[in-house]
């Protein structure tokens, strides 16, 4: 892949070009007011000719994720009776993802499977929405105590996926082609190649984040090793568990998570007579009432087993068909969690009960 240098006084120049290519969303360091109090968080947020000078490509993921650009909160997919499947306006132009990192990549790549790669099954909303998005991602330059994208096979930085990756070091940015249509917005910024020193200084970069993820996240090492197995032994008992308790069933976890992708339809009455509207909209398994079944039958009645229930797909069953886990390592569950609730410590708990019971 070709790989060139963009200077740091310059990336308002690469923004300004891709606002020629369609709507832009990034994400950003924004202040935030929380309890009377304000403070900085990235975020995603669109992005114009007015608020687009001086945009710095932040060196950690947002707090927010992009799956709402190919799965939104909520679609119309129908209007019946009616001769054909409702359009999809917000798919007709392009749109410009900007500041994803490696585990929002991959969180598309995992998504893809089981929306658009399984033929039988194309989803024609996603489908369009996905191939409507150009991508240009960066590379973490640092990573906080919740990330464990390196305990997934993942990196800090992308290895794929994109059409335009950013890597900052000294002076700017290294702009990395990885799609026709990411060669064709280069060329309009008439960029120098990268020199060897440069390309040296992004792989030390790259390198000393890779370590320090490496050295946060050893004591769960083991508990990753392969927890398709262990969370399939363990998900009929109790044994290490316990951890669940504090869950609360708010179902932040599947909101923030890249990769959750439930659903539910459900229909309202449309302005003429005799038609109706069909809705698809978010839901989660952590509702006592998204397994429930007829005759208010629930095989999950019990507040742990859907907690269990989450893992067991998470790191089985989704493992067991597309031989991938559904889980970037991204840390937003464990970030946004009102039970203070850690995965790597589920796992980990769940892997030593294991070890105990053999």
């Amino acid at each position: 892949m070709d790989i060139y240098f963009l200077s740091g006084s310059k990336i308002d120049d690469l923004m300004n070009v891709l606002l020629d290519y369609g709507d832009v969303f990034a994400a950003r360091e924004t202040e935030v007011a929380s309890n009377r109090n304000s403070k900085s968080g990235i975020f995603v947020s669109q992005l114009s000719r007015e608020n687009v000078r001086n945009y710095r490509v932040p060196g950690f993921r947002a707090f927010d994720n992009f799956k709402s650009f190919v799965l939104s909160a909520r679609t119309k997919i129908a209007d019946y009776p009616a001769e054909k499947w409702a359009d999809i306006k917000e798919a007709k132009e392009k749109k410009v993802l900007v500041g994803l990192k490696a585990c929002d990549l991959v969180s598309f790549g995992i998504i893809d499977k089981v929306f658009l790669e399984d033929k039988d099954f194309v989803d024609p909303f996603y489908s369009k929405r996905r191939k409507s998005l150009i991508i240009v991602s960066s590379d973490c330059t640092y990573s906080k105590d919740t990330c464990f994208c390196n305990l997934m096979g993942n990196s800090p930085y992308p290895r794929s996926g994109f059409d335009i990756n950013l890597s900052e070091i000294d002076g700017g940015y290294l702009l990395e082609v990885g799609s026709d249509v990411g060669n064709e917005i280069l060329k309009k910024l008439v960029l120098p190649e990268a020199k060897e020193n440069q390309i040296s200084e992004r792989d030390k970069n790259r390198e000393k984040v890779t370590k320090n993820l490496e050295k946060k996240n050893s004591a769960f090492k083991k508990a990753f090793s392969n927890p398709e197995k262990m969370v399939a032994k363990a998900f009929d008992t109790d044994a290490g568990w316990d951890l669940g308790s504090t869950c609360v069933s708010c179902s932040a976890c599947t909101n923030v998570c890249p990769v959750c992708y439930c659903f539910t339809l459900f229909d309202r009455k449309g302005n003429k007579k005799e038609q109706y509207k069909r809705y698809m909209v978010w839901d989660s398994c952590q509702f006592k009432g998204f397994s429930q079944m007829a005759g208010n039958m629930n095989p999950r009645f019990a507040h742990m087993d859907q907690f269990k229930n989450r893992y067991y797909h998470k790191f089985y069953r989704f493992y067991e068909r597309y031989k991938v886990y559904k889980c970037t390592g991204c840390g937003r569950c464990i970030d946004n969690c009102l039970g203070d609730i850690d995965m790597r410590e589920v796992l980990s708990g769940v892997f030593a009960s294991s070890e105990k019971g053999k």
